[in-house]
This record gives structure tokens, C-alpha cells and sequence, in this order.
């Protein structure tokens, strides 16, 4: 690296600036002196630099790419749908195309599985347009066959996108007071989408981080991205950056192929209720208000209850010899009434298919011992007051197609947060009434992600991210999961 020597000035003229010099290769991976090791990792007083630069592209996926259009385009022209030169110029223009869109970069944090083969799709209706738009150049027959022939290449290079081959999981560097790190650590540890190569405390700490290397101080993070190989940096609220810091670690990052991420302090936000405006040269993050009225809540409230009418018409034989079942297994009714609470705190009638024996609530508080759910609810993995059919009902959730009575009656939506107790509401703090001001549903975030296998704290936290953005995709993609969720019996109990 270039060093620049400042030397003294002399009264009245002007103090000489440093010359900045511009970063070439790996030069500027090299680490100032301010970085230090935070103990126990005595041994590492400096960050070497990386041996090659960190932004590329996936080698893999372009070779397969490459010869998928090939292929096609040889066959496209053997068939003598499109003229030979076309063909295989369409075919080799096909992978630069995806290449010059970043197709082909490695997968940026927070990006979904669906986020290559959707970019893949959208890349190929627009370059199929484009072909059809050069129809009065050419024969309008052979301006169809492109446009054809692009729609097929889009559609194959999908298929390797879906598989994951070339992906890998992005490289993360967390930056911030040891406390916000360990916390954000136990957070990204739950997901498998990215990896958390290191750390960068802004004081030293005896809070213990692992076997993660951990380095203190801001200044060379760049260098600590370059050496780890990082895709992404992550500064999480509460590191104090100023504006001026923010930027020049910008800068430092564009030159080792590292993307900056700013935490915001933000909980379970959707990123489409949030937007980035300026004003007064400040920039803000602008966060939308909930969907709690209006006519999307109104729609939602008319589909869900005409579907769930439908449903039950249609389940009605089913119910009917369920109910018998029940009947002849054990004394009692076949429903199940329990009083719950609904939209705004206002208590409601429950029906269920019983699945326990008649006198189950009243042999609940010699079980409160064994109670092996944590917070406010109570559950136990095997109940002694479940019967033997009310096991199957539950584990195929039969158990709640009466529910889409209140579905009907609007007492419940299909999807929606929990239905809760009223001695559980009696004990909610501010978080967990917050569930109240939607009606509760007969599944939810809280079934698909594992039902009464989720602890208190997460159950709530499904419901709130559930509650605060709500949408009608949200819903149908719940639908969709409940079914898979019910095949796999996962935490039905």
C-alpha cells in the first residue's frame, strides 16, 4: 500500500492534504494497526490479507448453463425451427444475458430460494418481448421461434437454480456491542441460509461468543471481512457509527466485495412495509402501520367465511361418523364447547371434536405437576386424558373441523393467531394481548412452525410477526403450509 508522509506547516500557509490512493488488487486489504484481538484469542493480533478477492461468480452454474442452451439451441436448429446462426447465437447470448443481470453472483443475504429462478423467469420474458418486438426485421415465424426458444432456456436454467447447484450460503460478519452480538448471533443461528464467520466488538467483553473468531474495534473491519471471506457485514444497532463512519466502512467494503448491511432495531418487519425516504438530507426508514381495517380485512373476512361454509357442508358425513366414534368409545358428547377469546378480549364458544375423556377438565389440576409447557400454557406430551381415537383426531387435526362453525359465525377466521384461554389472557403482558385485536384463526403461523413443539416466547412472537404483517398472500401461504404441516404430524399432541 502507498504511504503518505504529512509534514509540518509552517504559520499561515495551508496545511497539505494526504493523497488517497487508489485501492488496487489487494492492497487494501492490508489491516491498520488498531485491530486488536478481544481475550481470550491472544495469538491474533493481525488480519492477513485474503489470498483472492471475495466478489465473483458462480463458475458452476454458468458451465451448466452454458451447455443447457447449447444443447437446446443445437437441437432448436436440427429440428429447423430457427436457422443455425441464430439458434446457437441465441444459445451463447443466453448465459451473458443472465451474467450481465447477476444471475450468476452469489446469493445475497436475506434472499430466498426463489429469488435466482424468479430473477431467471423475469430475465426471460423480457428478452422474449424483445424478440417478438423484432418481428418487422425479421420473418415474423422466426421472430416466435426465438421468443419460443428463449421461453424454454428460461424455464431450463431454472431447473439447476431450484437444485442449488452453484449456491452457497453467504459469509457474515457481525459488528456491534458484545451484548447486540450475542444476541443477534442466537437469532441468525436458527436459520441454515447464511454462516457467521466472525465478529467485531466495539469493546472488549468476557461474554462468551464460542468458538467464533472475535476482534475488537471498527476500524479494519473490511480487513476482517477480507480475511473470513465475507459476503456481507452487519452492523447492528446500537454500534454508534456516525454518518461519516458509516460511509468510509462503505467504501472499505465496495474494494473487498463485501455488502454493508445497517440493523435497524426492527422486530419481525416484512421488508415490503418498509421504504427508505429523505428528507433534509437525513435518511429514514419509513415503516407502514398494520392492515387492522378496511376493505382487504373485509374481503378476507367474506372469503374465509363462504369457504369455510362450503368446507363444512362438504365434511359433514365425516363429521357425522366422528362423532358417532366418540360416542362409542367413551360417555359424553361428541363436541367439545370451551369458552376462548376472540377479536378485542370478547370471549366466545369453541367447538372441537372431544378427544378427551368427559371429566378432562375437571382431572387438569392434578396434572399442573407434570406440565411440560413453559410461560402460560399447558401441555404435556402424553396426556393420560387423551383416548385412543382422540390421539388420531388430533394428530390428523380432525379434531378442529367443527371450528369452521365459528369460521361461519364469525367467531375465528381460518388463519389468524392462536385462540387463547381466558386464564392466559388474564396473565398477558402488553406483547401477547396484541394478538387481540385480530381474530384468532384455526391455524396460523403457530401450527405451521410446529404447534405445541413451540415454546411460549415463540408462539408469541409467530402470532405478533402474524398480526403486524398481515396480508392476503400471508394467508394463502399459510393455507398452503397447514397442509404439509398436518401430513407431517409435527408437534400434534
Amino acid at each position: 500500500m502507498t504511504q503518505t508522509t504529512v509534514g509540518r506547516s509552517t504559520p499561515g500557509a495551508a496545511l497539505p492534504l494526504p493523497r488517497i490512493p487508489r485501492p488496487r488488487g489487494l492492497q487494501q486489504l492490508v489491516p491498520p494497526p488498531l485491530l486488536a484481538p478481544v481475550p481470550p484469542v491472544p495469538d491474533v493480533t493481525v488480519v492477513p490479507p485474503a489470498l483472492t478477492p471475495r466478489r465473483g461468480v458462480s463458475r458452476p452454474a454458468v458451465a451448466l448453463d452454458t451447455a443447457l442452451s447449447l444443447a437446446l439451441g443445437a437441437t432448436a436448429a436440427a429440428l429447423g425451427v430457427l436457422a443455425a446462426p441464430v439458434a446457437l447465437t441465441a444459445a451463447l447470448a443466453w448465459p451473458l444475458l443472465l451474467l450481465a443481470t447477476g444471475h450468476y453472483r452469489h446469493v445475497g443475504l436475506g434472499e430466498s430460494r426463489l429469488t435466482p429462478p424468479l430473477r431467471i423467469l423475469g430475465t426471460g420474458a423480457r428478452a422474449a418481448v424483445l424478440a417478438l418486438a423484432l418481428a418487422p426485421w425479421f420473418v415474423t415465424a422466426d421472430a416466435v421461434a426465438l421468443a419460443a426458444l428463449v421461453a424454454v432456456l428460461s424455464v431450463a436454467s431454472t431447473v439447476p437454480s431450484l437444485a442449488g447447484i452453484g449456491r452457497r450460503r453467504p459469509r457474515v460478519v457481525l459488528v456491534g456491542r458484545p451484548r447486540d452480538v450475542r444476541e443477534a448471533l442466537a437469532e441468525l443461528r436458527t436459520a441454515d441460509n447464511h454462516e457467521v464467520v466472525a465478529a467485531c466488538l466495539t469493546r472488549s467483553s468476557k461474554i462468551p461468543l464460542g468458538d467464533l473468531p472475535t476482534y475488537l474495534g471498527f476500524e479494519a473491519t473490511s480487513a476482517v471481512a477480507a480475511h473470513h471471506r465475507a459476503d456481507a457485514l452487519v452492523v447492528l444497532p446500537g454500534a454508534r457509527l456516525t454518518h461519516a463512519q458509516v460511509r468510509r466502512l462503505h467504501w472499505s467494503l465496495a474494494g473487498v466485495g463485501a455488502d454493508l448491511y445497517l440493523g435497524t432495531g426492527l422486530l419481525d418487519v416484512e421488508p415490503q412495509r418498509t421504504r427508505v425516504v429523505s428528507t433534509a438530507g437525513v435518511d429514514l426508514l419509513h415503516v407502514t402501520s398494520p392492515v387492522l381495517h378496511g376493505p382487504r380485512r373485509l374481503l378476507k373476512d367474506v372469503v374465509e367465511r363462504s369457504l369455510a361454509l362450503v368446507v363444512l357442508v362438504m365434511t359433514l358425513p365425516l363429521l357425522a361418523l366422528l362423532c358417532v366414534a366418540i360416542r362409542r368409545e367413551t360417555p359424553g358428547p361428541a363436541l367439545f364447547r370451551q369458552e376462548r377469546v376472540g377479536l378485542d378480549g370478547v370471549p366466545f364458544t369453541m367447538f372441537k371434536l372431544r378427544s378427551m375423556g368427559n371429566d378432562a377438565e375437571d382431572e387438569r389440576s392434578e396434572l399442573v405437576a407434570h406440565n411440560e409447557g413453559d410461560g402460560i400454557l399447558f401441555k404435556i406430551r402424553i396426556d393420560p386424558r387423551i383416548t385412543p381415537l382422540g390421539r388420531q383426531l388430533r394428530r390428523y387435526s380432525l379434531d378442529e373441523l367443527p371450528q369452521l362453525w365459528n369460521v361461519v359465525r364469525g367467531d375465528m377466521s381460518l388463519v389468524g393467531p392462536r385462540p387463547a384461554l381466558p386464564s392466559e389472557v388474564a396473565r398477558y403482558d402488553i406483547d401477547p394481548r396484541r394478538r387481540l385485536v385480530v381474530k384468532p384463526g384455526v391455524t396460523g403461523l403457530w401450527q405451521v412452525s410446529g404447534r405445541s413443539d413451540l415454546s411460549w416466547e415463540e408462539s408469541v412472537r409467530l402470532d405478533l410477526r402474524y398480526v403486524d404483517n398481515w396480508s392476503l398472500r400471508l394467508d394463502v401461504s399459510i393455507l398452503a403450509r397447514t397442509v404439509q404441516a398436518v401430513l407431517g404430524h409435527r408437534g400434534a399432541y
